[in-house]
């Protein structure tokens, strides 16, 4: 190998391993060149852009190398099980190129590699190595190292912050990845169904939410901090919500669990029954959580199987659907979401439900 190690530092925050190594730059294409290929063998890394003021960014790219000019590091990433990262295993760790991939630099490789083609160039590249056990640090540091380019979208971004988490929900539904790939689902959506359940709010500011994240040094460990109690509520609920639409399935025009607008609700109506009202001391009565926890369970089970063994008839009645377009229909738009959280709410107050009439002549 012919990179040199200037400088090895651990980020006790993110428990990872940076390790600063300058090499020419021929020997690193040399070395990159196949990641590079395979966009940088990371699922949520972004091509090398086509845009037109891209390619005029990497022209100038191409020209600074040409006369001699130092671009700003590389910063390559490595998933590995070693604790500790020094001299001695640093080689043998990046010998591995399938686990090596591409956090920063995507476009200054290109530029380098146009550059090569139209000229020798001699001089060296600096080039960071991050060593971590958790994919979530990479993808933090993936985020933060692109945030103020061309970068994703608001949705991009929040899937790529949560993404253990729908990785977690993939595992769990096995069939939650087909309905992604027909559109049912989109993992933006799921994202936000996150936040809703969390934030016990029907209306989900997601710039504020993301910034509220971003504003610690690992988003990861912040979720696992705030959250780690509500994650596995979440994924049960959600799981049981996708069990019951597929029961669903066949009634068209359904409304209930199959559009976010009601989703939203129904979760959130979840999410206030199991921690209280925003604003109640209930958060932190652990054992009463999981006793309303238990309840909620309980009652959706019974809903699914009672879904599951009638005719679509009886669940198009048991739904009563045209009370909910009747009632929907004198209701804002805007109000929707609000409407089916004071609707969802009686699911839990009544002992039983015979009829989700009930739940909608709660709207309002």
């Amino acid at each position: 190998m012919k990179f040199k190690i200037i400088d090895i530092q651990e980020d006790t925050n993110l428990n990872c391993y940076s390790v600063l190594t300058v090499v020419s730059i021929r020997d690193f294409i040399e070395f990159i060149q196949p990641i590079h290929e395979q966009k940088g063998n990371l699922d949520d890394q972004r091509e090398v852009l086509q845009t037109r003021s891209a390619k005029i960014i990497r022209n100038q790219m191409v020209e600074d190398l040409r006369k001699g000019g130092i671009l700003p590091p590389i910063v390559l990433g490595i998933i590995c099980d070693t604790e500790v990262i020094n001299e001695n295993n640093f080689f043998r760790l990046i010998g591995n190129q399938e686990k090596i991939t591409i956090l920063d630099g995507m476009q200054r490789i290109q530029a380098i590699k146009d550059a090569l083609f139209r000229k020798e160039i001699t001089h060296n590249l600096r080039v960071e190595f991050w060593f971590t056990q958790d994919e979530s640090a990479l993808l933090y540091r993936m985020l933060v190292l692109n945030s103020g380019q061309i970068p994703w979208g608001l949705d991009k971004q929040l899937e790529v912050v949560f993404k253990p988490i729908l990785q977690s929900l993939k595992a769990t539904i096995p069939y939650l990845e087909k309905l992604i790939s027909e559109k049912i689902y989109k993992q933006s959506e799921i994202v936000e169904l996150f936040l809703a359940f969390t934030s016990r709010k029907v209306r989900i500011d997601k710039k504020q939410q993301l910034a509220e994240y971003h504003a610690a040094l690992d988003i990861m460990i912040l979720i696992r901090e705030r959250s780690a109690h509500t994650i596995g509520k979440f994924e049960e609920i959600f799981r049981l919500m996708t069990e019951i639409d597929q029961f669903l399935e066949e009634i068209e025009d359904r409304y209930v669990f199959n559009n976010q607008t009601a989703r939203v609700g129904f979760m959130v109506a979840c999410a206030e029954k199991i921690f209280g009202l925003l604003g109640s001391n209930l958060v932190k009565d652990y054992s009463q959580i999981e006793s309303n926890f238990h309840d909620i369970r309980l009652k959706l089970y019974k809903i699914k199987d009672k879904i599951a063994c009638q005719s679509i008839e009886q669940n198009y009645n048991f739904l009563a659907l045209d009370i909910l377009k009747e009632n929907l229909r004198s209701i804002p738009k805007e109000k929707h979401r609000q409407a089916f959280l004071d609707g969802f709410k009686v699911i839990f107050s009544e002992s039983e439900i015979n009829s989700f009439a009930v739940c909608w002549y709660k709207m309002y």
